[in-house]
């Protein structure tokens, strides 16, 4: 090793020449001191004198302590004009023989005189054998030096580079071996020697495998390093380094200067000097007593909570010291526990809380909540047995009771979860209600109007109208933004039910996020803008992985998922996206009405009209669990009303649709409205169902629902043709293609277009270019082509004439904006849509 660092120095070495002075600067740890060894191990092989001196902070008050270093004379002597002529004739006497090397390590420690003597000889060295090399680590404000600095050479160590550091390494390094030296050592010459000398006494061979074991390797050796340069300083250095390291790498400048002590001046000399040093990390607490370090951070902790710091910041602090200190810490550890528990940090949550159990809190229930919420958060078997303990030991605690009926929502035990909240106050009823939202045994039979999940529970109920119910929403906590925000979605307010979603608190666990996600997506149909429902329910998917448990959120996932995949066209992806989603869980829970709902449309769009009949019928009886009875939540009477005439049964079909529009009528929001108008006119015969298709089109112009209206636009301008309007059939296919394929409908904009070919009116062509202008076809073509199938067997897998494929792939490419099938983009959703 000794031989590798010679390698590194002999470059400065060979600069360094009798009449020269030279100042070798660098950080500690860069290689000066190695470079002075080599130097005098040259100057004397060749038989020239060598003599050595090294600053110290306990000798730089010590007058000619360098020069008694040098030349071995009293430092206390004289340090007049006589006394410096003396010691610069005493150098030269030594030089007049065979040359002098005078080398002074660490030199921004030597004392005034000293330094004022090297100044003396400097001036005068061109015309003697003498080098001067000094070492610089700091900076030094004695004049003297200033007169040095300014003629002589200077030579600047910096990081090693990787090719410096490979070669300290035997056998030869992998890159990466290299790579992960450097990050654990920022090229500090001595921390990566010593740092390959300790993975060689571990026997870590240098490849790329074994990269990974040299970051905490390196952590030890430098922060080893940094704890014994601290040793060396003054106190103010020591107390500022261990500071630093209690509070991290950007500490709040207030709280630093309080823990120190020290003015602004002194401060930010000191923090310079930490940083010179390597910076404060683990090693300078290690190095602290036990109950030293604890101190520390208990003043840190009095000192952030002073200075406005978070409660996590605090509690951070309050871990490690001793319960009982401070009144307020079980407090603090407490807001801390729920801010994890938001997050969804379920270790960290369990930490503080199991520290504020310590401490002499006046509710340990609380604690014991907290702890359970952080396990249910986290998925931890023990949740539901904490949670009832908690419970147990304060029965009237609202939040215990609380916290444990989502417990028993996630694991299925809807009739506990009614035994805990019911015959409580308002709102033990509110939160039945949100559960009454998956599970039919948890529906109160009594909630009131003052919460927002009692108006939802109202609105779904459909005795109250929409009016009414937009006039009772809020926005106070996450609960009620939610309740709110499906309120305001029924009542067709959109946006406003976007914005409310938008304020909640994405720091929550993951199904309330995934909630979150899949209520903007249901919004976003509703305004038929499917790319945007697609991106949400994607993001929803993120957060429903890491807990499956939520069976209502992963149901009403699958039912817009698979909603979507149909208007686009896809129909085996949405049948299989119903196929996975239809669990027995599923069934058990409110959403899967919808997923049937949605299986309907699929068998309708496939032609299977007595399935799809069984299909909605099935929802109804699903949904006939519930007392919720508002189409705007689940308009399954249009299909199966929609299925009755497909099948010839009309005058049941015109049951279902009557009885929808009469409680479309009592909500009052245009589009549930609109739609079961639409559906009462497809199954009326002659002028009386157009001008239900009329009056339907005319309310959801005035509501957002743009893919409503655009199907509605479809079988008005179907009738109207044959009526034998095709002017005012063609006014209105115009417009529903265009709306459909602004929403991204593969599904309704073909519809719209083969419809408008019929009337024979030589109509305009879809729109051109991008997925939305791909017809049915192209779009599966195109994506079996992107997933690399050959024109066979996309020929054989959708059922085309074999010399058909090449002609709508290329048109599928020209739409796309790509030259060949060899640039069609890949993945499960190529186009993106």
């Amino acid at each position: 090793m000794k031989n590798r660092r010679k390698a590194r120095c002999a470059g400065i070495s060979d600069q360094v020449t009798p009449g020269t002075t030279t100042v070798v600067e660098g950080a500690p740890g860069t290689g000066k001191t190695a470079v002075l060894d080599d130097l005098a191990g040259r100057w004397e092989a060749s038989g020239r004198h060598v003599v050595r001196a090294r600053g110290s902070a306990l000798e730089g008050d010590l007058p000619f302590g360098i020069v008694a270093q040098l030349f071995d004379i009293d430092p206390g002597q004289s340090t007049d004009f006589a006394a410096l002529h003396g010691v610069y004739r005493l150098a030269t006497s030594l030089a007049s023989t065979s040359g002098l090397l005078i080398a002074v390590d660490d030199a921004h420690w030597a004392d005034a005189a000293s330094l004022r003597w090297l100044a003396y000889l400097t001036l005068r060295i061109q015309r003697l054998p003498i080098a001067v090399v000094l070492t610089v680590g700091e900076r030094c404000e004695d004049p003297s030096y200033g007169e040095i600095a300014a003629s002589c050479h200077h030579v600047v160590l910096g990081p090693l580079s990787a090719d410096d550091v490979a070669a300290l390494i035997s056998p030869a390094p992998a890159p990466e071996f290299v790579a992960a030296c450097l990050d654990a050592t920022g090229g500090n010459a001595l921390a990566v020697t010593r740092l390959v000398e300790a993975l060689e006494e571990d026997g870590v061979p240098p490849t790329a495998e074994a990269a990974w074991q040299v970051a905490q390797r390196g952590a030890e050796v430098t922060g080893a390093i940094v704890a014994a340069r601290l040793r060396r300083r003054p106190a103010a250095v020591v107390a500022t380094a261990q500071c630093l390291a209690v509070l991290g790498p950007s500490p709040r400048p207030g709280v630093l200067a309080e823990l120190t002590g020290l003015s602004p001046a002194e401060l930010a000399e000191a923090v310079r000097t930490v940083e010179l040093l390597g910076g404060a990390g683990r090693a300078v607490l290690d190095d602290m007593p036990a109950s030293a370090r604890a101190a520390l951070h208990l003043r840190a902790a009095r000192a952030l909570r002073t200075h406005g710091a978070t409660d996590r910041e605090v509690a951070d602090h309050l871990l490690e010291t001793s319960p009982g200190l401070e009144p307020w810490a079980g407090e603090v550890l407490d807001r801390a526990a729920q801010e994890a528990v938001n997050r969804g940090d379920t270790p960290g949550a369990a930490r503080l809380l199991w520290r504020a159990l310590r401490e002499p809190v006046a509710n340990p229930a609380r604690a014991l909540t907290m702890l359970g919420v952080a396990e249910l958060v986290g998925g931890l078997p023990g949740a539901t047995a904490r949670l009832r303990e908690a419970h147990q030991s304060d029965v009237d605690d609202a939040e215990s009771a609380v916290a444990l009926s989502y417990a028993l929502h996630a694991e299925g035990e809807p009739a506990e979860l009614v035994a805990v909240l019911a015959g409580g106050p308002p709102w033990a009823q509110a939160h039945l209600a949100v559960h009454g939202l998956a599970w039919q045994e948890a529906v109160p039979s009594t909630v009131g109007l003052d919460t927002p999940a009692g108006v939802l529970h109202h609105v779904l109920v459909g005795d109250i109208g929409a009016a009414e119910a937009v006039a009772l929403v809020s926005a106070d906590g996450v609960l009620s933004s939610l309740a709110s925000a499906m309120t305001l979605n029924l009542a067709d307010s959109l946006d406003a039910a976007l914005d409310v979603l938008d304020d909640v608190d994405r720091s929550q666990p993951p199904a309330l996020r995934a909630l979150t996600y899949v209520m903007r997506a249901n919004v976003q149909r509703r305004k038929g803008d499917l790319v945007s429902a697609r991106a949400d329910l994607a993001l929803a998917d993120d957060h429903l992985r890491q807990d499956r448990r939520w069976h209502a959120i992963t149901t009403w996932h699958a039912a817009l998922l698979s909603d979507i995949l149909l208007e686009e066209g896809r129909l085996d992806e949405a049948d299989a996206v119903i196929a996975e989603a239809s669990t027995e869980e599923a069934r058990r829970v409110w959403p899967y009405g919808g997923l049937l709902t949605v299986r309907g449309r699929l068998l309708t769009a496939r032609g299977d009209d007595h399935d799809a009949l069984e299909s909605f019928l099935a929802a109804g009886r699903h949904c006939a669990l519930w007392p919720y009875r508002n189409p705007a939540v689940l308009a399954w009477r249009s299909g199966a009303a929609l299925a009755c005439a497909a099948t010839g049964d009309g005058e049941r079909a015109r049951e279902l649709a009557d009885e929808e529009v009469s409680l479309a009528w009592s909500w009052g929001a245009p589009r549930a409205l609109g739609m079961a108008l639409r559906a009462a006119g497809r199954v009326t015969a002659g002028t009386a169902g157009r001008t239900l298709l009329e009056e339907a089109v005319r309310l959801l112009r005035g509501s957002p629902a743009r893919l409503e209206l655009a199907r509605a636009l479809v079988d008005l301008g179907v009738v109207v043709r044959r009526q034998g309007d095709t002017s005012g059939a063609r006014a209105c296919l115009r417009e529903a293609l265009d709306l459909s394929q602004k929403c991204g409908s593969t599904a309704m904009a073909a519809r719209a277009y083969s419809e408008l070919v019929a009337t024979g009116a030589g109509p305009r062509r879809m729109r051109q270019t991008g997925p939305t202008a791909l017809t049915p076809t192209e779009h599966q073509v195109a994506e079996l082509a992107a997933r690399g199938r050959s024109n066979e067997e996309i020929a054989s897998t959708l059922l085309l004439p074999a010399e058909a494929v090449e002609g709508v792939l290329a048109g599928a490419c020209r739409k796309l904006g790509v030259s060949s099938r060899l640039h069609l983009p890949g993945g499960s959703d190529p186009f993106g849509r």
